[in-house]
């Protein structure tokens, strides 16, 4: 197909460039870059031409994930939260339904939603698996120290099973597995974030 008929004009001046390749004859412009893709500076002036700012009129603040893409990575993490709240609420205390119901539902949504104020994705999953492995560690603790200051008889519940200290043991170990994972996972966000706020700034 012939490019015959085409009239091309410069981004930035407006005078046309039909039959010249690479620069404006008029302002200078130059289209390629030394790779043979658009130059950076013909790129700002394409954008300025059809009124869009460029990158570095944007905040740095301003460059994230969409709100709703965030509360859905964070309540998705926060998924095993619900569980553990509900566990040791009616480990600690003989409870209704809906008590246990609530507490499965504030142990789910209430971090989910707080975490989902962070702007990076990765980050929010990092922290998550931090709570969550942290919350396990302790989880048997939780059970035992609430019901002491409670005076609940374990007897009439029956979590746990007669040998507390096995059970602390495994949640632990499964708990540090988890806050192992998440602290990968963090130290991954933290570097890939540092790697793109200095091309940013560059």
């Amino acid at each position: 197909m012939s490019d015959d008929g085409i009239d091309a004009s410069c981004p930035q001046c407006g005078e046309p460039i039909s039959g010249h390749e690479g620069r404006c004859p008029s302002c200078g412009l130059d289209f390629l870059d030394g790779e043979g893709g658009l130059s950076e500076d013909a790129i700002d002036a394409m954008l300025a031409d059809a009124g869009i700012e460029g990158p570095e009129a944007t905040p740095h603040g301003a460059l994230s994930t969409p709100r709703w893409v965030r509360l859905l990575v964070g309540l998705s993490i926060t998924v095993p939260m619900g569980p553990l709240v509900m566990f040791v609420v009616e480990s600690v205390w003989p409870v209704p339904l809906l008590v246990s119901v609530f507490a499965f539902l504030v142990g789910w949504l209430v971090p989910g939603y707080l975490l989902s104020r962070w702007r990076v994705p990765t980050a929010i999953v990092a922290l998550g698996l931090l709570l969550v492995g942290l919350t396990l560690s302790v989880t048997p603790l939780l059970i035992v120290g609430g019901r002491a200051l409670l005076g609940t008889d374990a007897s009439e519940i029956g979590t746990l099973g007669s040998n507390v200290v096995a059970a602390q043991t495994a949640f632990l170990l499964i708990g540090l597995v988890v806050v192992g994972l998440g602290a990968v996972v963090y130290r991954h966000a933290v570097s890939r974030r540092e790697a793109w706020t200095q091309r940013t700034d560059q």
